[in-house]
């Protein structure tokens, strides 16, 4: 048996668990265009099963805003799988999180917006995306060279406006004006579900923010290359479905 495998063994065994996963390059492969991204269908279909069990709750935590997460992932407000958009900052559901989008927020972020407008027209090639309380500058599809230039330029928002949050992912760099992160959400989310133990399956550099507070008897997951702070590693998307198909069974089992 494997690390991964007795980790995810000891995690199903566990009474009453939260299921969470980040969605572009976990759920969903990474594309071009990030509205042509979708989850694998084995996914979503291992999440729904999780999520009809009983002692189990499950949540996508993305980046993207909640509506066009729900979109992307078909999912309703109906559905018993939560969303958290916006990296915690849109949750579906009330969570004990202080951050208000008030009108010292939305003036942060129109200084953000106006100072990556201006990056992108130096970088042909980059475009933006707006979100309720963040901007997002993408790179993705630009040379090596080309996106490293583009990011730098970025991320020296930090200098002109230190009151704005900046998150450097792959291929974006994200300006945000709310104090929130998916660690603060997925530990609001972990209390108000009564959570023993948390699973989470992240990919990127936003992705640390959970990986850091959710300590074994937790169990973390990277998915991809890079340094990390998860305590286990697969490979891509597909390595997702086929473990969140695993655990489905063991759930199963355990309660058959």
């Amino acid at each position: 048996m494997t690390a991964l495998s007795s980790a995810l063994a000891s995690f199903a065994g566990t009474g009453r668990v939260l299921v969470a996963s980040d969605f572009d390059g976990v759920l969903a492969p990474l594309v071009m265009r990030p509205d042509d991204a979708r989850a694998l269908p084995q996914s979503l279909s291992a999440l729904r099963s999780l999520a009809g069990m009983p002692d189990t709750a499950v949540a996508i935590v993305s980046g993207r805003d909640l509506a066009t997460l729900r979109t992307l992932t078909g999912l309703t407000e109906d559905d018993p799988i939560v969303l958290i958009g916006s990296h915690g900052g849109e949750p579906a559901v009330p969570l004990p999180i202080e951050a208000r989008l008030d009108a010292a927020a939305q003036e942060r972020l129109a200084r953000a917006t106006a100072y990556l407008e201006q990056v992108a027209g130096r970088h042909p090639g980059t475009r933006l995306e707006h979100k309720p309380a963040n901007v997002v500058l993408h790179t993705r599809g630009l040379s090596e060279e080309a996106a490293a230039a583009a990011a730098a330029d970025g991320m020296a928002i930090t200098q002109a406006h230190p009151d704005v949050h900046v998150m450097a992912g792959k291929s974006i760099v994200e300006a945000g004006v709310l104090d929130v992160n998916k660690g603060v959400a997925l530990t609001a989310l972990a209390q108000r579900v009564g959570a023993e133990a948390t699973l989470y399956l992240g990919d990127d550099v936003t992705d640390e923010t959970a990986f850091a507070v959710l300590p074994p008897p937790n169990l973390t997951v990277k998915v991809g290359p890079g340094k990390t702070a998860a305590t286990q590693r697969i490979p891509d998307p597909e390595a997702v479905a086929s473990l969140l198909a695993d655990l489905a069974d063991l759930r199963r089992a355990g309660t058959s």
